[in-house]
């Protein structure tokens, strides 16, 4: 416990040189985190996708319509990066407002679906996204895919974020409810400070189903307006939140 509160009290603090948050941000992840994500090469991407939309996102139709509300004055007119885009659902579904997408995906197959879909304002491209160029975007996405990656790969994400879009926003959403494996509202506000990061705001996207008082209160929340109350929901229930952060400022040192 003692080793928690030392980090939860002296992150990032001014001067703090940016390899001191990258090891600072390693440790947390070590002390946070207690497995790995189960897939993460292209094969095992394509093997999931072996069948059109595996994680039913087109189902979650409530979930889009708060992610269109809550992302609109982020995007609108915006390039943006979207980062994990799969079959190109949250591209057609969400980011209509963009003036241009590029979206990028470890899984060729699912690729080739998202190039199907003829969007007139996006792109697509097969590849990992950690070796592609996060430079001359408006603004990077990150939605439900961060927790694939190993957690020395989400250190070195963010550090590329930091380094190849200062001072830019990024959109990154994921699981809260399992503090092992994916996200916890305290871990993610720790490591964003940490490695320089301004969380600006955060929403609720949709809420665990489980136990059936909690499933009660998903359905009563998908009433005309009932979005509204999605962000007054206790954590214990939330299932998915999307995080609007301000990337860090280059430094003098970055720039050569």
């Amino acid at each position: 416990m003692a080793r928690k509160v030392r980090y939860a009290i002296g992150v990032a603090a001014k001067g703090t040189s940016r390899s001191n948050w990258l090891l600072a941000a390693r440790e947390q992840r070590l002390f946070f985190n207690q497995r790995k994500p189960a897939m993460r090469t292209a094969a095992d991407f394509n093997l999931y996708y072996a069948t059109p939309d595996p994680w039913h996102i087109s189902h979650a139709q409530f979930r889009d319509k708060v992610l269109r509300r809550r992302l609109k004055a982020f995007v609108r007119d915006k390039s943006v990066l979207e980062l994990g885009c799969g079959e190109g659902h949250l591209t057609h579904a969400v980011f209509g407002k963009a003036r241009s997408i590029v979206g990028i995906d470890i899984s060729d197959v699912a690729v080739a679906r998202a190039k199907s879909l003829n969007l007139r304002n996006a792109r697509f491209e097969s590849g990992d996204f950690l070796q592609a160029s996060f430079e001359g975007y408006d603004v990077i996405t990150a939605l439900e895919c961060v927790y694939y990656l190993s957690f020395e790969e989400q250190g070195f994400f963010l550090e590329k974020v930091a380094q190849e879009h200062p001072d830019k926003i990024l959109l990154i959403s994921g699981p809260i409810v399992d503090y092992r494996r994916h996200f916890s509202h305290k871990r993610l506000m720790i490591e964003f400070k940490t490695m320089g990061f301004t969380p600006l705001k955060f929403y609720n996207l949709s809420l665990y189903w489980h136990p059936p008082s909690s499933r009660l209160i998903a359905n009563l929340i998908k009433l005309p307006l009932g979005y509204t109350l999605l962000d007054w929901i206790p954590e214990s229930m939330v299932y998915q939140r999307l995080y609007v952060l301000r990337a860090p400022k280059r430094r003098d040192s970055d720039i050569r």
